[in-house]
């Protein structure tokens, strides 16, 4: 009987109030020469307020060891929620800046990665301003674009194993400031292998790609403009048919749509009805082909072709799939349906 006396009890605890929460961090530079960021949040009587600490190192790990003697705690990235990686630090292996966190059983691998467009301290400052929990805003900020089917979710665990998937690239959010100094979302950034490629797709052609990954998020919305008014729709289902040939992959797309937004209405109309239903495939397939198009530019198979060929047609399937992917001829043939043009009918 007193044996679980003696066993009751928390022995691993480790208290929060010991400890500088981090919610998000980011890398810039080269490795010799790296730059991090931690940004955690700090109570005083009056409010909550953002801290920002840097570090320097020729490594991820040294670079938190600089920021370690900065703090009066300990750094804990037990609920890291986003790293920031600066595109210029991308272009090379991004695992080397992501490896760390795979080595440590306390960090999440639940965290959000986003590619950024310049330097990373005006990504901290902006939290300091706001005086947010940092890494919540860019959490809620990427989370809303997955649901919006603008950048393929991902979270660090998923990233990571693509990035070891060598008939698959990765594909993360890109994010920018604008005018305003406001963080908002320039589309995705492409990768090839574990580089990132340079190559970007725009916000529009991110839910393109989300369509032919078939990721789609809560909202995937599409809108054109037609015989000069607008036309709007939403995605209710897609699929998609894969035809391998020897020198040729046919991405068939077949798209039921609802229509959202179309102030020409009489879509009761069979020849009204059947002629936007031909604008949307035309103009869809076009699109679609020209993000393709990117992709091979980019040596970036973002949907995953090379799992297909590799495991269906093993012959096929070349090693350097990356290089393979870019000379390849990948028709996408779209079929557009009208399932529902209003609340009503």
């Amino acid at each position: 009987m007193l044996v679980p006396l003696i066993l009751v009890g928390c022995w691993d605890e480790r208290l929060y109030k010991n400890s500088s929460v981090v919610s998000l961090t980011g890398f810039e530079g080269k490795m010799g020469d790296v730059k991090g960021y931690y940004a955690y949040p700090e109570a005083t009587t009056e409010e909550m307020k953002t801290i920002v600490i840097t570090g320097e190192g020729v490594s991820p790990r040294a670079v938190r060891q600089s920021a370690e003697i900065k703090v009066e705690q300990t750094l804990d990235l037990s609920v890291l929620s986003t790293i920031l990686i600066s595109e210029d630090t991308a272009k090379n292996d991004i695992y080397e800046y992501l490896d760390i966190y795979f080595r440590d059983a306390a960090n999440p691998i639940t965290s959000k990665v986003a590619i950024i467009q310049g330097e990373l301290k005006p990504f901290f400052e902006l939290n300091e301003q706001k005086q947010s929990t940092s890494g919540e805003f860019y959490d809620r900020f990427i989370t809303s674009l997955e649901e919006n089917s603008m950048v393929i979710p991902y979270t660090l665990q998923t990233a990571g194993s693509i990035l070891f998937e060598k008939a698959q690239d990765l594909a993360l959010p890109y994010i920018k400031m604008d005018k305003e100094d406001r963080p908002i979302a320039d589309g995705v950034a492409l990768f090839s292998g574990r580089s990132f490629s340079g190559e970007t797709l725009n916000p529009e052609q991110g839910v393109l790609l989300n369509i032919l990954n078939e990721t789609l998020g809560h909202s995937t919305r599409i809108t054109y403009l037609y015989e000069g008014s607008p036309v709007s729709i939403r995605i209710n289902k897609s699929k998609r048919n894969i035809t391998v040939l020897e020198t040729e992959i046919e991405i068939e797309q077949k798209i039921e749509v609802v229509v959202t937004e179309f102030p020409q209405d009489h879509l009761k109309d069979k020849q009204i009805r059947s002629k936007l239903q031909q604008f949307l495939t035309e103009n869809i397939e076009k699109d679609m082909n020209e993000v393709m198009e990117k992709l091979q530019k980019a040596k970036s198979d973002a949907i995953g072709l090379g799992r297909i060929v590799r495991a269906y047609h093993p012959s096929l399937y070349n090693e350097d799939w990356n290089e393979h992917f870019s000379t390849l001829n990948i028709p996408v043939k779209v079929n557009v349906e009208l399932v529902k043009t209003g609340i009503l009918y």
